[in-house]
């Protein structure tokens, strides 16, 4: 298992080493980072699946997790029947979201907004360039599971671009 921690903190309970506790005080990496790998590793130990999944990164939103895998590793995560989300969804008392970093900007976007419906991605043309809107349905804003700046946030650290989310 690939993870934000290295090895040893990985298998660790309770401490980090040098370079871990840098990532966190340097802002590259969140506690709940580590809180998710580690109960995710713990898991591995009875769901062979997980052994060789790639967590890239894992965040904390308003009310969710977010979990970011490699391409190709969302489904492991999930787990048969939703086991593994259930279990951090439980452990953490947060609605979690996995999502695969797999470098195909709507993909992201629908799995991030899940079970919210994406009404379209707009070139908007402006005087001073172009922007990328997101739009969702008015009625479905208490849906997203995030505020507005964090989905807008996590999608440009995923696709490399910046987008406006828009409730219309």
């Amino acid at each position: 298992m690939e993870t934000p921690l290295c090895s040893i903190c990985l298998e660790s309970d309770d401490i980090l080493c040098t370079g871990c506790q840098q990532k966190i005080d340097d802002g590259e990496m969140e506690e709940v980072a580590v809180e998710v790998s580690r109960l995710l590793f713990d898991l591995s130990q009875d769901i062979p699946t997980l052994e060789d999944v790639e967590v890239k990164e894992v965040r904390r939103t308003e009310e969710a997790i977010v979990v970011i895998t490699a391409a190709g590793d969302g489904p492991k995560v999930v787990g048969k029947n939703g086991e593994v989300v259930k279990e951090l969804a439980d452990e953490f008392d947060r609605s979690i979201r996995v999502v695969e970093d797999s470098g195909k900007p709507q993909e992201v976007i629908e799995n991030l907004l899940e079970p919210v419906d994406l009404q379209g991605i707009n070139t908007v043309y402006k005087p001073d360039g172009t922007e990328q809107k997101i739009v969702v349905d008015e009625d479905d804003k208490r849906r997203v599971p995030m505020t507005t700046d964090e989905f807008e946030d996590i999608v440009e650290q995923l696709t490399g671009e910046s987008y406006i989310l828009s409730f219309e």
